[in-house]
């Protein structure tokens, strides 16, 4: 099969043969998060590996991954589609990391000798340089690493168990931030207000923070969804 397929006005556009399975993961993720791929829509596999220029094996890796993410099911006679991911399903995700999240913020600013402090301070630097950077996968993959820094830091055995499971939704919540606002600006400043707290230690101001940040992208991703839907429903609306 060519890897030279001619792109397409809209859905999954070809990817760097460089680095196939996570940009072919990247790209669908995109596709589905605009709206380019919409719920209940089947992948139709030989069609969608010859518009992104990769191989069958590749774009099944990258469905796996998205599969175990939520945003790919597979169903009875039709395969794999688009997940609808309803108001619901958000609301009850960003419940649970609001939990989550306030427990692990909150253990790591409880730090005896600081080192867990110095592990986010070194996180949210390379957030900063990937700012300062403008390169959006570098600011991307940053985000999610400082996410990921504020549970592991933690120290809390069952979080650093339960992240894999967890970061599939985050991964999906900045991604919607970062596709639908595009306001590095805005992400930095949000974040800068969360880590502050953490490092003050202040328990009620660090879930006031997470609470804050993460329910607020929530909500966000929530009326995007219901303006798609009524968009879907009155085209002219």
């Amino acid at each position: 099969m060519s890897d030279h397929a001619p792109q397409a006005t809209t859905g999954p556009r070809p990817v760097n043969n460089q680095t196939r399975r996570d940009a072919v993961v990247n790209e669908l993720r995109r596709a589905i998060l605009a709206g380019e791929l919409g719920p209940g829509q089947r992948l139709r596999e030989v069609q969608i590996a010859q518009q992104m220029g990769v191989s069958r094996p590749t774009l099944r890796e990258a469905v796996y991954q998205l599969t175990h993410e939520g945003l790919l099911e597979q169903q009875p006679y039709r395969g794999v589609v688009v997940t609808d991911i309803d108001e619901k399903f958000i609301a009850d995700v960003a419940a649970v990391r609001v939990a989550l999240e306030k427990l692990a913020a909150r253990a790591l600013a409880d730090d005896p000798d600081g080192s867990r402090k110095e592990k986010l301070r070194r996180s949210w630097e390379e957030y900063q340089a990937a700012h300062a950077a403008q390169d959006p996968n570098r600011l991307h993959q940053a985000h999610v690493n400082l996410h990921w820094t504020v549970w592991t830091a933690s120290e809390n055995t069952m979080l650093e168990r339960l992240w894999p499971t967890v970061e599939a939704q985050i991964n999906i919540a900045i991604m919607v931030d970062e596709s639908t606002r595009s306001d590095p600006d805005r992400a930095l400043h949000v974040h800068e207000r969360l880590i502050e707290a953490i490092l003050d230690g202040d328990p009620a101001t660090i879930d006031a923070e997470v609470e804050r940040h993460t329910m607020a992208s929530a909500g966000e991703l929530i009326e995007i969804l219901a303006e798609r839907k009524k968009h879907a429903r009155d085209p002219d609306a």
